[in-house]
């Protein structure tokens, strides 16, 4: 499993039952490669259920995104939106409409929740498409005469209506990496001072954590941006793995280095991707490492961080990892059918004690 990092399928693993420390105001949360309690996805707490089509089990064909709304999963599949009943896990909707009309979509590059709206961002057609959640489409708005010069690759939506978005990577060098654009999606402002290395695109980098405050990473590094209502951007966590951290080399020019360095080391290296998630218990993340897709736990009343490996069914594999109202949630695929098991976080802290 040395060569585990693959460029638009990487996720990401954290270890611990270590203290976490303070240092200039954000917060060390150390992980243990070696100290990862392993879960059994058959276990007491694990709660699972596999998701029907018309009766039929359904293979969902390439899970890019899992939303949780109103009692249900939204998922974002190769080109499709699914709806899944979040305690059976019946389909309730699903939509496509991959074309270049101004109805279609060329590619279903991200989707995100607003209210009872769901949003999918199309790219390549620069244009962004909403729909309700049956999936009847109501609106479509243009954006290709919009931020032309600041197009963005991923937004989050903030206080006011504004949205905070990393931008797409172009021609020009050192362009600032994130960007504040306004509800019509007009850019407004650079953010910051990180500078976009590459155009790679490894999974969701952010998450709302409140009104005030977004929570942003970079990907294959350990620190955990926050954005205040100010569009101020400081380190709010930094993920340590010690001496499974993948090293600051000066010689990378990009993410496809450090991504080319993993790949031909010998190491085991921990690696900080996606599905952060904050509540006010936890802030929990997803990483990678040798033994496969992990999730991450700190714990912010006892300051302590833990992690987990998943067992699944005996010819299952893990497809993702994610976190919901302080539960964990892995989908898991096994040859013709798709699988969600839930975990709160509660009990999965019990192996921690």
């Amino acid at each position: 499993m040395r060569k585990y990092l693959i460029v638009f399928v990487i996720l990401g693993c954290i270890a611990g039952c270590k203290q976490s420390e303070k240092s200039d105001n954000k917060i060390i949360i150390p992980i243990d490669l070696e100290k990862m309690h392993e879960i059994d996805l058959q276990g007491e707490y694990a709660m699972r259920i596999c998701l029907t089509d018309n009766g039929n089990p359904a293979l969902v064909d390439e899970v890019k995104k899992i939303l949780f709304v109103e009692g249900q999963y939204i998922i974002q599949g190769r080109n499709k939106i699914l709806a899944f009943d979040a305690q059976s896990g019946v389909c309730k909707m699903s939509f496509s409409g991959q074309g270049r009309a101004r109805d279609e979509f060329i590619s279903l590059w991200d989707a995100w929740i607003e209210g009872k709206t769901i949003c999918i961002y199309d790219m390549n057609g620069k244009k962004i498409l909403r729909y309700d959640f049956n999936g009847n489409l109501s609106e479509v708005i243009s954006i290709a005469d919009k931020a032309s010069n600041y197009p963005f690759q991923v937004l989050a939506k903030t206080i006011g209506g504004y949205y905070v978005g990393k931008r797409v990577y172009g021609s020009v060098k050192h362009n600032i990496e994130l960007n504040l654009y306004d509800k019509d999606f007009e850019f407004v402002k650079e953010i910051g001072d990180l500078k976009i290395e590459s155009g790679i695109y490894l999974g969701y980098p952010f998450f709302v954590y409140s009104p005030t405050e977004v929570l942003y990473h970079r990907y294959l590094y350990n620190d955990i941006y926050a954005i205040d209502d100010k569009q101020n951007v400081t380190v709010k966590y930094y993920v340590d793995f010690g001496e499974n951290n993948v090293p600051l080399n000066p010689n990378f020019k990009d993410e496809y280095d450090r991504i080319d360095f993993v790949n031909n080391s010998k190491k085991d290296y921990g690696t900080l991707v996606s599905n952060i998630y904050e509540s006010d218990k936890y802030f929990c993340f997803r990483f990678l490492c040798e033994r496969g897709k992990c999730l991450g736990v700190y714990d912010k009343s006892s300051g302590e961080a833990a992690s987990f490996v998943f067992t699944p069914f005996s010819s299952a594999s893990i497809i993702d990892v994610y976190v919901f109202d302080d539960k964990a949630l892995l989908v898991t695929q096994d040859m013709d059918k798709t699988c969600l098991t839930t975990i709160s976080v509660d009990d999965l802290l019990k192996n921690n004690r």
